[in-house]
């Protein structure tokens, strides 16, 4: 016979742990420190932790319903409060989540050996912006905050990280954009093949960019 959502959740929680690393506390208590506003950035971080998608998910609906297990709670607690007086999860849109995250596998896919250097760079920048959009386009991933200020394509030699600088001066390192796909906004681009790259002058870039064009 399936298994109930209870019983999924459950189960789910009783690993977590043991397949992350942290409790539940321990991961609601991450999620709130990152200072995130919108439930897609809890669940595009939480992918880069190493979750997929459903449990990146399910992750941010407990988060929103304050630490508080989904399914577990209406059953160990009979004489909590009526649901219209807890905090409620907020509206969800699974189709478009489901299209949002098939587009950003499509794109990871054209990393190959460089998807994890896109896992560090876009951690590092949630990390410096805590309230940057992530948005995978039709060819490339988009960064606002929330007007777009920097584009990410994905290329199986290098990944290039385009920002949002205007007249800024270009250099060896930071060339003109040449990204397709991304907006008339993005005018610099850095290209990047080891995650040594990923240091504070970048970041500096990026919240120079965020500035500008955020």
């Amino acid at each position: 016979m399936p298994r109930s959502e209870q019983e999924e959740e459950q189960e789910f929680l009783a690993d977590l742990k043991a397949r992350s690393g942290r409790d539940l506390a321990e991961w609601m208590a991450a999620i709130g420190a990152m200072g995130f506003t919108d439930k897609n950035q809890t669940i595009d971080w939480l992918r880069t932790q190493g979750f997929p998608f459903a449990r990146a998910s399910w992750l941010e609906r407990i988060h929103s319903n304050g630490g508080r297990p989904i399914y577990a709670e209406s059953v160990s607690r009979p004489e909590s409060p009526p649901p219209a007086e807890r905090p409620k999860p907020k509206p969800r849109n699974p189709e478009r989540e489901a299209r949002e995250a098939a587009q950003m596998d499509k794109l990871l896919a054209a990393a190959k050996g460089y998807r994890p250097l896109y896992h560090l760079l876009e951690t590092r920048i949630r990390q410096a912006l805590p309230a940057a959009v992530v948005t995978p386009k039709a060819a490339y991933v988009s960064i606002g905050a929330p007007r777009e200020f920097a584009a990410v394509t994905l290329h199986a030699t290098e990944v290039r990280l385009g920002l949002a600088l205007g007249d800024h001066p270009f250099d060896p390192q930071l060339q003109k954009a040449r990204m397709k796909g991304v907006g008339a906004s993005i005018t610099h681009m850095l290209l990047l093949t080891d995650a040594r790259q990923v240091n504070d002058d970048l970041l500096a870039l990026v919240r120079l960019a965020a500035e500008r064009g955020g």
